[in-house]
C-alpha cells in the first residue's frame, strides 16, 4: 500500500524543543479550560504524495529566537518518508537525521 510516511525530527529535536521552548496558555478545544503548550504556529506546509497538505511549524524559543521545521530529506519506500529537521534564523540546520539513517528508509 502506498502512503505517505512521516520520520518526523529526531528524539535530539524534540528534546531541545522541550527544553528551550517558550510556553504558551491556551484554551482547551474540548473543555475550554487554560493549559499550557509550545509557542508554536503554522509558517507552511509541504505536500504527500496525494496531495495532501502537512504544517511546518515555527517555534519560539525562552530566549526570544526562533526555530522552524524544514523537511531535510523525502526518500521513497511505497511513498514517500518526510525527514525534518530544524533551521535556525540563520538558515542553519539543526538536529539533522544521520544520512545511514535516511538511507536505511
Amino acid at each position: 500500500m502506498r502512503s505517505d510516511q512521516h520520520a518526523g525530527l529526531t528524539i535530539k529535536a524534540e528534546q531541545f524543543l522541550q527544553d528551550n521552548c517558550s510556553l504558551v496558555q491556551k484554551p482547551c478545544p474540548t473543555c475550554g479550560q487554560p493549559y499550557l503548550q509550545r509557542d508554536k504556529q503554522d509558517y507552511s506546509s509541504y505536500k504527500g504524495m496525494f496531495g495532501d497538505e502537512y504544517p511546518l511549524q515555527e517555534y519560539t524559543l525562552k530566549d526570544g529566537t526562533k526555530v522552524k521545521e524544514i523537511v531535510q530529506a523525502d526518500p521513497w519506500s511505497s511513498g514517500p518518508i518526510f525527514f525534518l529537521c530544524l533551521e535556525d534564523q540563520k538558515g542553519e540546520h539543526l538536529f539533522e537525521w544521520p544520512q545511514e539513517a535516511i538511507d536505511r528508509a
